[in-house]
């Protein structure tokens, strides 16, 4: 009987071990063991999202949705509060953001919140600013549905008015080719005839004569301006050297021409000093010659050395 009492007590603390124990795990594998702190934020779009889901700060776990809550901002307007409960002293920067979205392709939605650079903190209860969820195959299934639309009503009008205008096309390509044919056939005769015009009349022989010889005239135009070109060059050469030459005689010769300037000013001075008596004696001298010259009408004879001739009629 005492035997069976033990056996029981261990069997009945075995199993409340094992109770306790899956609590434990179960309530690790939730992520809500220990005491939390409970935060919310909105979004317009849960899909995926219920009691449970998992709450990563950073890409670690902190904690997991407790409740999700729709909430009518009206004008039809229906936005979704969702209570997350995070590990308690958890420290979350105000301007933090909380998205949901998949890790992988395999993955369940997840909420996870990206870290703020605010130096403030958010307080138990406060909201995190949410972003819209980033779902990968969400966002295939809008880009095929755009895509299906976009065939249904666009590509394929496109298509049906690309064969009309090709049909079009062809009936006027078929209606107008043999006038187009004649029309080419027609400058094709037109071009002939100038063909052979040219070679009768522009490339006959006295024009082609005359061709050569232009092109004869112009050699020779280049060898005389090549030949033109070296004599000019020659003669800059003659020119430079003349002046080299002029500017070697110049400043050898500068003491003579100023020593004869210094002369020359002296005879200026001297010429200007005695210039008042050179024309009074100038004056003088031609005085006297007119004198002379008028005793000499009047009596040539002084010039022999005679008398003067008497008056005629005194001697009567």
């Amino acid at each position: 009987m005492q035997d069976s009492r033990i056996n029981y007590v261990v069997v009945g603390a075995f199993v409340t071990t094992m109770i306790v124990a899956l609590i434990i795990v179960i309530s690790m594998l939730a992520g809500s063991s220990g005491s939390t702190d409970r935060y919310f934020t909105v979004y317009s779009n849960v899909s995926g999202i219920k009691f449970g889901t998992q709450v990563f700060y950073e890409g670690y776990q902190v904690g997991q949705v407790e409740a999700v809550t729709p909430i009518d901002r009206g004008n039809n307007q229906l936005q979704f509060k969702v209570d997350i409960e995070v590990q308690e002293g958890w420290k979350i920067p105000e301007d933090s953001i909380a998205r949901a979205q998949v890790s992988g392709l395999l993955s369940a939605i997840a909420n996870d919140i990206r870290a703020g650079k605010s130096q403030s903190l958010l307080r138990p209860g406060a909201e995190i600013r949410g972003a819209e969820p980033s779902n990968m195959f969400a966002a295939l299934q809008d880009i095929s549905s755009q895509f299906g639309d976009l065939s249904a009503n666009s590509i394929k009008p496109l298509l049906d008015n690309l064969n009309k205008y090709i049909v079009v096309l062809g009936d006027s390509t078929v209606a107008h080719l043999p006038k187009a044919m004649a029309d080419l056939e027609k400058i094709a005769g037109s071009v002939q005839r100038a063909m052979a015009m040219i070679e009768t009349e522009v490339l006959k022989p006295q024009n082609r004569d005359h061709l050569d010889s232009i092109i004869a005239n112009f050699d020779t135009t280049s060898t005389n301006l090549a030949q033109v070109s070296t004599g000019l060059e020659e003669t800059r050469k003659t020119l430079t050297e003349s002046i080299t030459k002029v500017n070697g005689m110049l400043d050898s010769s500068s003491g003579n021409v100023s020593e004869a300037a210094r002369d020359l000013r002296y005879t200026l001075d001297t010429i200007a000093r005695y210039v008042d008596d050179i024309s009074h004696n100038t004056d003088a001298t031609a005085r006297n010659m007119a004198e002379f010259s008028r005793a000499i009408r009047e009596n040539p004879g002084l010039l022999l050395g005679g008398s003067p001739q008497k008056d005629q009629e005194g001697g009567k």
